[in-house]
């Protein structure tokens, strides 16, 4: 996956929990979880290009 392309995922997806309405307690830590590998997936695509 390119990098801008996880760098809007994760943008998504931590917009998606900021802003998460309430209601089922599940998706909400789903999204955290996601946020969490996005970044990570991120991180190590940087690494690995020498962007970092």
């Amino acid at each position: 996956m390119e990098t801008d392309a996880l760098r809007v995922l994760h943008r998504v997806v931590a917009e998606a929990y900021i802003n998460w309405p309430g209601g089922d307690a599940n998706e909400q830590a789903c999204l955290w979880n996601m946020k969490t590998q996005l970044y990570t997936a991120l991180m190590d695509h940087l690494l690995e290009s020498g962007s970092i």
